[in-house]
């Protein structure tokens, strides 16, 4: 039987080919094209269509493509997948985007207020490359990123008694002078779940509104103690520079250009027609690769009512710009569409049997919604970049458990080198089961504090066994660093968070509930903006209970040599009440070896900048032991080509000199060996050779270069670190500091 598949494989061999797609090259006229170099396919639609072997590659040449395609059908195999890619080093652009004119030729104007009907609907509108906003009420713009802004450009809700009323808190509403009906409100009135609905009733001067919540998301308890809101989409509410209106019943579209920008013959107005510009499909072993997609993204999925799915689809090196929007503007409070690949045999979420799929070394920008969802047995998430991404957090439909920037529901889930940041979602990354979240930089997560609960790295119960958290860096956020989470008497455990640094934290560094659990080696300090941390408040949480609850947790979990400035069990609540003066408990669990110091900064080299190195063998457990010699220092993040994340961070003006022992970065991906240049002029830095005084050494399996001579205080010092890798120099950027 073995040698009759065997043979029966090999007569089923066949040589792979290589299809083009190039629209300036693709002669028209001619009846056949057959996708050579010589007579490429003019649309990406053909190339694909080509695919026909595992190995086959559709090599699509620079150019920017409108269409919308649907893969289906094909099946590489490990070794031979099939490739969609961009031709060489080019990177071809799905955009989703149509030019925007009026259809009589000429804007009208009112006022600041340009308009005119318009041939397409559109949910989202770009002026000359910047992303408008709706129309909105409090203000809030793209450019200044205030959209984030839930505490300074939301409005506050007041405790009200009807579960379909939304009352102001303060006469923020009231004084508006606005009428607010038939707008879209979106509500943070679920604490981790936020919702839009469609205004019913309003009236000016009125400090409250009657909303649509049973079509938004059900009978659910509201809190609206600390609720937040804004509202959206509506013409009167078109009031300032960089806000837009599409008002669909008559094709019109409104919009007030970007301050100081004026409407001319070479303004570039483009509207978004589209969700998705490929689709797959009943594929497996496919690759999409080195493509940007701008205002349009990538979906793969099931089709279960004929039994066909989609598996070891990877996505490797796309860039995704404003992927997604939501269609608010067109009156739909559906939850946003965004990239999204879902490995699922049948209905449900049966994780067990699904397909598995790798996302290597993307980038994520701007999404309005959640930038990437997927549901798998197996996914690998690697070296991929998430910056802005959801002003809204707008991703409930009913009472759930919230939602984040990267969202898993998988069997086993790789979760490596990826940066987050300032992204809006509360929470950045909650990983499936069985989760290794190793190596990932979470900065800035729910920054403008759009929700009232998170953590960059957050953990639902059943995730939390066998998981292992290890050496992320999660920092200069409100919301928590690392938490296992769960409610009372429903608690997990068995999970690992070791060697991870959380600073700048407003609610937390590392929380842990459950139980049988390890917290080893972590290092966490300081509130948010560098603050200290008050003795009530803890950096590292190891809680007994969990506030009223009389259900003892982590009695049996390890702490063992972590590194805080506060660390306690959970304040004291007594009959439901906590106790008044406030008080903390000792963290509960098997407790040793741990660094416990309200001045720990003083012990490290330079935390402010970075530097998280123990001055001496006081200190010798944390992430970072004591090595006055070591020649690693592990930096978390995407890699790049060329050297990154200096240490200290380039631009820093308040680096202690007595301290600055050495230089260290984040080595270029796959790369070993680096040159070293520091001088006092930023010129003389970037010209410099291996011949030049400013050049320091060659660094080779490791990413410290020790200094041979302290610096100065009050000196501004350049530095770069070019990176030697496959025959190649990549000469690295001029970073610079100030002692």
């Amino acid at each position: 039987m073995l040698g009759f598949l065997v043979l029966l494989s090999s007569l089923n061999l066949t040589s792979s080919k290589v299809f083009h797609t190039d629209p300036k090259k693709a002669d028209l006229e001619r009846n056949v094209m057959d996708g050579s170099p010589t007579f490429p396919f003019n649309t990406v639609s053909d190339c694909i269509n080509a695919l026909r072997n595992p190995g086959d590659e559709c090599q699509i040449h620079e150019g920017t493509y409108q269409e919308e395609i649907t893969i289906s059908g094909l099946r590489g195999t490990e070794n031979n997948p099939i490739v969609i890619k961009g031709f060489g080093e080019e990177r071809p652009k799905f955009d989703g985007t149509v030019d925007i004119a009026p259809v009589d030729g000429t804007w009208k104007r009112e006022g600041p207020i340009y308009y005119g009907k318009i041939s397409h609907e559109i949910w989202q509108l770009f002026f000359d490359d910047l992303m408008m906003t709706n129309a909105r009420w409090p203000n809030a713009n793209w450019s200044s990123k205030t959209v984030f802004d839930g505490l300074n450009h939301w409005a506050k809700t007041s405790y009200s008694r009807s579960k379909d009323i939304i009352v102001d808190s303060g006469g923020a509403l009231q004084n508006s002078g606005l009428d607010m009906t038939g707008a879209m409100a979106v509500l943070n009135i679920g604490s981790w779940n936020t919702f839009v609905a469609r205004v019913l009733e309003h009236s000016p001067g009125v400090n409250n509104f009657r909303y649509d919540y049973k079509n938004a998301y059900g009978d659910v308890r509201n809190r609206m103690k600390h609720g937040r809101y804004f509202i959206e989409s509506k013409r009167e509410l078109l009031d300032a520079p960089e806000e837009w209106f599409f008002d669909k019943a008559t094709n019109t579209l409104y919009f007030i250009p970007p301050a100081g920008a004026q409407v001319t013959e070479s303004t570039k107005l483009r509207g978004k027609v589209q969700t998705y510009a490929l689709t797959i499909k009943d594929s497996s072993h496919v690759v999409l690769k080195n493509i940007d997609f701008f205002a349009t993204t990538v979906r793969a999925i099931p089709s279960f009512n004929e039994w066909k799915y989609v598996d070891n689809i990877k996505l490797d090196s796309l860039n995704f710009i404003h992927p997604c929007a939501s269609k608010r503007m067109l009156l739909l409070d559906e939850v946003t569409q965004c990239t999204k690949v879902d490995g699922r045999k049948r209905m449900g979420v049966q994780r067990f049997d699904s397909g598995s799929f790798t996302f290597f070394n993307n980038t994520f920008h701007g999404a309005d919604g959640i930038p990437l969802t997927y549901i798998a047995a197996q996914s690998r998430l690697e070296n991929n970049l998430f910056t802005e991404n959801d002003w809204t957090s707008a991703n409930s439909q009913t009472k759930d458990g919230g939602h984040s920037t990267i969202e898993a529901r998988t069997l086993k889930d790789t979760v490596i080198r990826n940066t987050l940041l300032y992204n809006g979602e509360g929470h950045g990354i909650r990983p499936g089961f069985n989760p290794n979240v190793t190596l990932n930089r979470v900065e800035g997560q729910c920054w403008g504090y759009q929700q009232n609960d998170g953590a960059g790295i957050h953990l639902t119960k059943r995730p939390q066994e066998n998981a292992h958290i290890e050496r992320n860096w999660v920092h200069d956020s409100p919301k928590y660093g690392i938490r296992f989470d769960s409610s009372p008497g429903n608690y997990g455990r068995l999970g690992t968070i070791s060697e991870n640094v959380a600073f700048r934290l407003g609610a937390g560094g590392v929380q842990m509930k459950g139980d049988y659990h390890k917290a080893l080696n972590n290092l966490s300090f300081d509130k948010q903006g560098g603050k200290a941390r008050p003795r009530i408040e803890c950096s590292l949480c190891v809680w007994k209970y969990v506030r009223g609850s009389t259900f003892e947790i982590n009695r049996y979990s390890t702490v063992y040599g972590n590194v805080a400035d506060v660390a306690n069990g959970g304040k004291i609540w007594q009959n439901g009440r906590m106790v008044h003066p406030v008080t903390v408990r000792p963290m509960n669990g098997i407790t040793s070896n741990n660094v416990i110091d309200r001045n720990i900064k003083s012990s490290l080299q330079d935390p402010d900048n970075r530097d998280f190195r123990p001055l001496n063998d006081s200190i010798t457990v944390g992430p970072y032991p004591y090595n006055p010699s070591s020649k690693s220092y592990w930096i978390p993040g995407r890699q790049l080509y060329k050297a990154s994340s200096p240490v200290p961070p380039d631009g820093a003006t308040l680096v202690t000199a007595p301290h600055r022992d050495s230089l260290m970065w984040l080595n270029g991906y796959g790369c070993e060996t680096h040159d070293v240049y520091l001088g006092r002029d930023h010129d003389i830095v970037a010209r410099a050779g291996r011949s030049s005084t400013e050049y320091l050494g060659r660094v080779t399996g490791g990413n410290v270069m020790y200094l041979k001579e302290r610096v100065v205080v009050g000196t501004t010092y350049y530095w770069r670190v070019d990176v030697m890798c496959h025959g190649k120099v990549f000469t690295g950027d001029v970073w610079n500091f100030a002692t």
